[in-house]
């Protein structure tokens, strides 16, 4: 066979071949025009070749699986452990990059004695930096805030009565991270809307959420408000909600 049926017929190129040729790996004899041409044998070599290269080894293992310096099967027992700790690492990065960039559900807390009366977890605001666990973040390194809303499905007494629960979604974006989180609707969520306006720091407010919340104040009257328009929202800006259905999971994270 010449070059140009291979290329066809095996879906490699010509240069690949040359490659190959170069390698060592290939030794294609010559017809009276000087093409190359391919044996049996040259293409029952290639097929095998191109068998161990679709499974990642090397040209220099191949060379040597060639030579019969190298055990086929030791070098792919090898590659499936190798592959096996790449799946691992891949698995712990993947872990990693979703607890990163995963929106904590939070309660919104003025003083830090809150945090060790329950297991709720909170988002600590006071004039000079937001502190959530150990994390500090200093206003002035704040680039800007993004605000939004979620909601999802709540009940009480059994599936008797049905509500919406709505929450703040709060994005805090500094130079190299962007710290997200869900705010449960709790009276503190004014005084925290307060403290964001009189810092004066750029605010992504597509829901104009600041003035609602600092325009109603009352909890009852925000989430009648809410109620009736959160749905055009929802259709308006995209939102992704429900978030969760708690007729099926009852228990926040």
């Amino acid at each position: 066979m010449i070059v140009h049926e291979i290329e066809q017929k095996y879906n490699v190129t010509k240069k690949t071949l040359i490659y190959y040729e170069n390698e060592g790996l290939l030794k294609p004899g010559r017809d009276h025009n000087n093409y190359r041409h391919y044996s049996y044998d040259d293409i029952t070599r290639l097929k095998y070749i191109l068998l161990l290269r679709s499974m990642d080894i090397s040209i220099n293992e191949i060379k040597q699986i060639l030579n019969e310096e190298l055990s086929v099967a030791d070098v792919l027992k090898d590659k499936k452990e190798l592959i096996k700790q790449q799946h691992l690492k891949l698995e712990d990065i993947d872990k990693k990059i979703n607890e990163f960039i995963k929106r904590r559900k939070v309660k919104v807390s003025l003083s830090q004695d809150q945090e060790d009366k329950d297991t709720t977890d909170y988002l600590f605001f006071n004039q000079e930096v937001i502190k959530y666990h150990d994390v500090m973040i200093p206003y002035q390194d704040i680039q800007y805030f993004k605000l939004s809303m979620s909601s999802a499905i709540g009940h009480a007494r059994g599936l008797i009565s049905v509500f919406m629960n709505y929450y703040v979604d709060l994005d805090i974006v500094i130079a190299l991270h962007t710290y997200s989180f869900q705010i449960m609707n709790n009276e503190q969520v004014v005084s925290m809307m307060e403290i964001i306006k009189e810092k004066n720091i750029k605010i992504e407010d597509p829901l104009n959420l600041m003035n609602i919340y600092l325009e109603k104040r009352d909890l009852v009257a925000l989430n009648n408000y809410i109620n009736r328009n959160f749905r055009k929202w929802a259709k308006q800006y995209h939102l992704d909600n429900p978030r969760e259905n708690y007729l099926i999971n009852k228990h926040c994270d």
